[in-house]
């Protein structure tokens, strides 16, 4: 071995120990790294009065200073020093909700304060603890000096003890208030609007009951107050942007009695309003009515509210679209308010109106509806909202029906608090309360439905190409006369060619379209299939537990019993893996909804997919850069794409030795790619090509293959580059990596 490469070795006889130290610059330059922008630092003090258990924060913008202030739990001395003076500290990774209201924190590297020195050079501190509501602790911090203090261990804070005088929030004697001076950038209305887009989930939409704790926990109010009226104005836009990027608005009222007649029809009046419609649709119904029989409205007074999202595309306001799928899932459904108090209960966690019971039953046809609201309406309950996707509030007042009901001749029979507190008790005038809202919410399906039909008609046929290229030389005639002859000339002769080219393809797009329809004819039919398999499933387990109950006196009879039992259980098991294949097709949302989804993990989704299929074969996800998305899409169309790779992949290792698939991430300036490779027995690049042609298949697939109906047919590249090329995207067979065969690569650029 050559001297320069032995390894180094220290003999740690008379050795010293000396300490590491750390630049005091070192806070400038984590506080810039870590925020980068002056909305997302400030939004971290917000956050910190959401993990100390605060329900109300004010951020006060002046010209030369910010104050931001809370009633929250504020700190004692023990905790300034534990926690805000020490950098990194892991407190709210170790305990991951807040002391009194059990919210989860919004952070866990102990470094967000180090943001106020990226907004101000100055910072005060004034908190009062609840522990100790009459003692106020005061810190001052002056960051040029603390950070040409040399050491970061040498950078200092004063501070003192004095009685208890700062103001918080809602008069409450503790808190917290940080005041922010010799500001570092000016904020306009824009950067205003940046930090209510940074904040904006942590604040409910819906008024909170004090005397509630559930309630309490979730009540989060932030108040802008600044000279700068566009600042405010777009502060609480932003704010409520989210409760306000409605598609539909259902509103209702329970008309007031008109006479003295016990059993009156009550009536209740109707709007639904479509985003961007000029005039909502109006409708009246009576309680009672024909479908739903009882002698008389229990409910007195009744209004209600809801909201219908669409949570997937591109949303109003800049609003994420995975933070507004989050907030409604904590936030939405039906919410009921007892005299202004919100009632806890009833929320998305509650299916009090029985709408996800309806989906899963898959029903298609309302029970409460008349007859002659369902006419010519195929299924329209089908376009009933999930309580994921509403945001409704019903308004009541239980000591007023308490005081009707009175004058009625079933004086017990209203809407009243049960003794839990948080709940209404579940009687004929918490019935009529189901029937009001749920009739409004079906009504809204169907008209809905009835959108939906008339869009579809209205959608003009598709021109031919021929005809297109008709109306443009049409056009071109009509302006010669304007054009100079040479570029009427270059103008018309491009348009010919164009027509031929697309000529051309259109005639081989009829060649592939025949196949394609009964394809996509299979598609849907396995969708119908497959929910009648589910109960099949059922079916051979009950087979099963029934032969494992048989009781027999013979040994030979009884293992031949157990083996039965075993092989139809084994066939179930691998059943269901196969099914997996065609989960994608199962949900509305993945056939519908487009979204820019994670490359990894659809790809990982799509090899858990057909994990039956992968036996022994090992495929790598890990070089996958994990920030990555893919082009905008359908979930079934990436899924379609990733499955039939990976399918080829399968068909080409058949007699491979190693058999192994690895996909990864390749990047250039803004070009992205995914490559899919694998070990098989390889393309010719030269004629690759032809293989995204329809019919063209150059591999032999096995007989076991055919039989699951897994290739064959020649169509997978070419549904592969059909999908890819409507995305803006290309696919194409590359020079693979060593100990690779074969390489597919999927690319595309991005414009941001």
């Amino acid at each position: 071995m050559d001297k320069n490469d032995q390894p180094l070795t220290i003999s740690l006889s008379g050795t010293k120990k000396i300490k590491f130290t750390v630049a005091s610059a070192l806070l400038s330059q984590l506080g810039e790294r870590l925020v980068g922008a002056p909305h997302i630092a400030l939004a971290e003090l917000v956050k910190n009065a959401y993990d100390a258990d605060a329900t109300r924060v004010i951020i006060r913008m002046m010209p030369d200073r910010i104050e931001v202030v809370d009633d929250g739990h504020g700190m004692d001395f023990d905790e300034f020093r534990d926690f805000w003076m020490r950098v990194g500290t892991p407190h709210k990774e170790t305990k991951r909700v807040s002391p009194a209201l059990k919210r989860p924190m919004t952070g866990s590297k102990g470094v967000g304060r180090l943001a106020v020195q990226f907004l101000a050079s100055r910072i005060e501190i004034h908190t009062v603890s609840k522990k100790d509501p009459n003692s106020e602790l005061q810190a001052f911090v002056n960051w040029e000096d603390a950070i040409q203090a040399g050491d970061l261990i040498e950078a200092e804070a004063l501070f003192k003890s004095v009685d208890a005088q700062a103001s918080f929030p809602e008069n409450k004697p503790h808190g917290t208030a940080i005041i922010l001076a010799n500001l570092k950038q000016a904020w306009t209305p824009q950067e205003t609007k940046k930090l209510a887009q940074e904040i904006w989930w942590l604040q409910p939409p819906f008024r909170s009951n004090p005397n509630v704790k559930t309630d309490e926990q979730k009540n989060f109010q932030v108040i802008l107050e600044s000279a700068d009226e566009v600042a405010t104005r777009e502060f609480d836009a932003q704010m409520r942007a989210a409760h306000n990027n409605w598609y539909a608005r259902i509103v209702g009222r329970l008309l007031p009695k008109t006479g003295k007649s016990k059993e009156e029809k009550r009536i209740v009046k109707l709007a639904v309003d479509f985003h961007g419609d000029s005039e909502p649709i109006t409708y009246e119904y009576s309680v009672p009515s024909e479908t739903y029989l009882v002698p008389y409205c229990h409910v007195n007074s009744l209004e209600f509210e809801i909201r219908i999202f669409y949570l997937w595309g591109k949303q109003r306001a800049e609003i994420s679209v995975s933070e507004a799928r989050d907030y409604f899932k904590e936030f939405g459904g039906v919410h009921v308010y007892d005299a202004g108090f919100h009632l806890p209960y009833y929320g998305p966690d509650t299916d009090w109106l029985h709408i996800e019971t309806d989906h899963s039953h898959r029903l298609a046809e309302s029970k409460l509806l008349p007859k002659k609201l369902q006419e010519g309406v195929t299924r329209g309950l089908n376009f009933l909202p999930t309580q994921q996707r509403i945001f409704g509030v019903v308004n009541i007042d239980t000591s007023a029906e308490r005081e009707a009901a009175k004058k009625s001749d079933n004086p017990n029979d209203y809407l009243n608090i049960d003794i839990t507190r948080d709940r209404l008790v579940r009687n004929e005038a918490f019935a009529d309360l189901c029937y009001i809202v749920r009739f409004a919410l079906d009504y809204y399906a169907f008209q809905e439905a009835r959108r939906k039909a008339k869009e579809r008609e209205a959608q003009s046929p598709i021109e031919t190409s021929e005809r297109t290229f008709e109306r443009l030389e049409e056009v071109l005639q009509e302006y010669q006369d304007d054009i100079p002859k040479d570029v009427y000339k270059e103008i018309r002769n491009q348009a010919r060619a164009a027509q031929q080219v697309s000529a051309r393809k259109d005639e081989a797009f009829g060649a592939q379209a025949g196949l394609l329809g009964a394809l996509a004819t299979a598609g849907i039919s396995a969708i119908a299939y497959e929910h009648e398999v589910a109960k099949q499933f059922q079916f051979v387990e009950e087979i099963v537990e029934d032969i494992r109950k048989v009781r027999v006196s013979e040994t030979a009879a009884r293992h031949k019993l157990d083996d039965i039992a075993a092989k139809l259980t084994e066939w179930a098991n691998r059943a269901r893996a196969t099914r997996a294949i065609f989960s994608p097709l199962m949900e509305e949302e993945n056939r519908e909804a487009k979204g820019r989804f994670k490359a990894r993990v659809l790809i990982d989704q799509v090899r858990s997919q057909i994990a039956v299929l992968t036996g022994s074969i090992s495929i790598n996800t890990s070089e996958i850069d994990e920030s990555w998305r893919l082009p905008e899409g359908r979930f079934t169309e990436w899924s379609a794409v990733f499955q039939n790779v990976f399918v080829n992949a399968f068909n080409a290792m058949l007699d491979s030795e190693i058999k192994m698939i690895a996909i990864s991430s390749r990047a250039q300036g803004r070009s992205r790619a995914i490559l899919v490779q694998d070990t098989g027995i390889g393309v010719d690049l030269e004629t690759a090509k032809e293989l995204f042609e329809p019919f063209i298949r150059k591999q032999k697939i096995s007989r076991e293959r055919r039989q699951l109906g897994l290739g064959g047919t020649g169509l997978g590249l070419t549904i592969i580059r059909m999908i890819a090329e409507s995305r803006d995207c290309k696919v194409a067979f590359v020079e693979p990596d060593r100990g690779f065969s074969t390489a597919f690569s999927l690319s595309w650029s991005e414009t941001k």
